[in-house]
């Protein structure tokens, strides 16, 4: 039986496998292309689903962050965020904050909200990211999205602490916020 995954949207996606120049296996995933060869999740591999729904099949790594730490910012988000709907995503030593804002107020036509709230066509930004900076003492640093010129990828560093759960209460409560673009 074929290797597939479904993600959040609701889309299929089967794992297929190409031979590169130097006779390696190249892993990818493909919408509605059930044939495929690849039968089973290779050893040493994951599959890994984006916050915004694209399915990659990743090599295993090692992530700093442990499951309490992750579940403190869990927490944090569902209990001093403004924003309900949001994903993590857990890189080695950092775990990203993303937010799905509705882009039309909620007094709005019932179907157009309705249908925005739809996850078939929702995206998540990044807002937020806590890094893992000192594995001894676990200290964390947290960031923001810097929002300037034409760079999309700029972080501004706000607070480092050993105490995760204050800077998950002192911060996450900003997403969505006016608040959140006059943090320095």
């Amino acid at each position: 039986m074929a290797v597939t995954y479904t993600n959040f949207r609701g889309d299929e996606y089967y794992l297929h496998a190409r031979t590169t120049k130097k006779g390696n296996y190249r892993y990818y995933f493909k919408k509605d292309d059930p044939n495929t060869e690849v039968k089973a999740i290779p050893e040493g591999y994951e599959i890994y689903e984006h916050p915004n729904g694209r399915v990659f099949l990743t090599k295993k790594t090692n992530k700093k962050i442990n499951k309490d730490e992750i579940t403190i910012i869990e927490q944090g988000l569902e209990e001093y965020s403004p924003i309900r709907d949001f994903k993590l995503d857990v890189k080695k030593e950092s775990v990203y904050v993303y937010t799905y804002e509705n882009p039309v107020p909620i007094d709005e036509k019932p179907a157009i909200v309705e249908a925005l709230s739809d996850p078939k066509y929702k995206t998540y930004d990044v807002q937020l990211c806590f890094t893992l900076i000192d594995r001894e003492e676990r200290e964390f640093q947290v960031e923001r999205k810097f929002y300037q010129g034409e760079k999309e990828d700029e972080w501004m560093t706000l607070d480092q602490s050993t105490d995760l759960t204050k800077l998950v209460e002192k911060y996450v409560q900003h997403l969505g916020q006016e608040s959140f673009y006059q943090l320095y």
